[in-house]
């Protein structure tokens, strides 16, 4: 595993932004894959992207939302 902060040496290729309805595709996301999420504002782009790392987002970035808890796979 890396130790490097997300997207300072990528900047923010190959990311989705999730524009102002971030909550509700980070709620699908979470639904769909079964893994908790979170949404912070790229100090890059100003955009909204998804992070499973939530532990350590908050060193990169203020967390604007987090799923609720894992939802059942089936």
């Amino acid at each position: 595993m890396s130790d490097r902060i997300p997207s300072i040496e990528r900047g923010c290729e190959g990311k989705a932004n999730l524009g102002r309805q971030y909550r509700r595709s980070a709620d699908r996301m979470a639904a769909r894959h079964g893994k908790r999420f979170g949404v912070y504002r790229c100090p890059h782009c100003g955009g909204t992207h998804l992070t499973t790392k939530l532990d350590r987002a908050v060193e990169y970035a203020p967390l604007l939302h987090v799923t609720a808890q894992e939802a059942p796979n089936p």
